[in-house]
């Protein structure tokens, strides 16, 4: 027989696979918060990961600095940009040192948007509040997500250890 680690079957005396689970589990209720916003704003997840980057990280304002990130084709974030563009959600504007490249900035609208979809965070970090042992538990989140990095499943770019 397997041992699956998605398997909550196998999971008996196994805490890597336990810890493996919770980590799907958590993943889910992202997933989940984001396909409730998509039914309100009629976004994509891409489209919204999209609006949530450029406001929370601004420097990020190009279409390859964003498909970097998100770690995506430049066409695929393009297009998902030019229908922001069009819903009036992401201005663009050219580079005066290079006008082939073009900085993307969040209307008004399309910052409102992104911070009503980071609300559901904010709510998931109220019940991280209420942890014990949170220095521990955040040095561990960070060592997997080194070994993650060094092993090619997360882009250095991505990483974040403060």
């Amino acid at each position: 027989m397997n041992d699956f680690v998605l398997d909550p079957n196998s999971h008996e005396g196994n805490i890597n696979h336990k810890i493996v689970f919770a980590l799907e589990r958590l993943s889910h209720v992202f997933r989940i918060q984001l396909w409730e916003a998509n039914k309100q704003f009629q976004l994509s997840p891409l489209q919204m990961q999209i609006l949530t980057t450029l406001r929370f990280q601004p420097e990020l304002d190009s279409v390859t600095a964003v498909a970097n990130y998100l770690q995506l084709t430049n066409a695929t974030v393009s297009d998902a940009i030019r229908v922001l563009h069009q819903k009036q959600y992401v201005e663009k504007h050219p580079d005066p040192e290079d006008g082939r490249r073009q900085h993307l900035t969040l209307t008004t609208t399309g910052a409102d948007i992104a911070e009503e979809l980071s609300l559901f965070a904010n709510r998931i970090g109220e019940f991280v509040t209420t942890l014990p042992n949170q220095a521990e538990f955040l040095e561990s989140l960070l060592q997997l997500m080194q070994l993650l990095q060094e092993n090619g499943f997360i882009p250095l770019q991505q990483m974040c250890t403060t």
